[in-house]
């Protein structure tokens, strides 16, 4: 005897139960704890910058100690909830969620211009690339670490339309986190540098994601 459809439907479906979506406060807390783990591996491993030792002089050298850090935690935050909001079926990924990562490369780009055209490429190329091995890794490492524990957990609690999508923004998330917390120690400000070691490490590990 064959069963009438919607009999077979209802057997199958008997069991099942409705997912509780992972909240964006519950998604934010555990970015906040891996930018904390991050951090706190980067500072007692490698050591925070001299300037952030100091209130007053970090504050005096704000271009240097505290904005590169904020810059990379804005991309940060920004891509992560872009990733929250396509882990609903209507979710759609807005543009201003990615922006920061164009506005880094734009400014980074304008700002070599500026020097290679006023003080010559020698001036562009005179800090040099020390610890750029240490900086990709520590990006690199710490963001597929995060996507390991933390995105079979997130994508469980999900119903996305664009799991790729979102994958690749939860990557750029966690790399930004990461970019933010190596920024703490990393003394290198030369927009050479950022564009030639932070961009890659970030581009790797969303062609290792995707």
């Amino acid at each position: 005897m064959v069963r009438p459809p919607h009999d077979l439907i209802e057997r199958l479906s008997e069991d099942l139960r409705p997912v509780k979506p992972l909240s964006a406060g519950r998604l934010l807390g555990l970015a906040l704890v891996f930018a904390a783990v991050t951090l706190i591996w980067v500072v007692s491993l490698y050591g925070m910058r001299p300037e952030l030792s100091d209130l007053e002089r970090a504050l005096a050298q704000a271009r240097f100690a505290l904005l590169k850090p904020l810059l990379w935690g804005w991309a940060g935050l920004s891509a992560l909830h872009a990733a929250n909001a396509l882990s609903r079926p209507e979710g759609r990924c807005h543009w201003s969620d990615l922006a920061p990562l164009p506005v880094i490369l734009l400014s980074h780009g304008l700002a070599l211009w500026w020097e290679v055209s006023h003080a010559g490429w020698e001036a562009a190329t005179a800090g040099g690339f020390g610890g750029a091995a240490l900086c990709g890794l520590t990006i690199i490492l710490s963001a597929w670490v995060a996507m390991r524990l933390v995105t079979p957990l997130w994508l469980s609690r999900t119903a996305s339309s664009q799991p790729r999508l979102l994958r690749l923004c939860a990557a750029l998330g966690f790399a930004g986190l990461a970019a933010a917390a190596y920024a703490l120690h990393c003394p290198m400000d030369q927009p050479l540098y950022t564009l030639c070691v932070y961009l890659p490490a970030i581009g790797m590990i969303l062609l290792i994601e995707s």
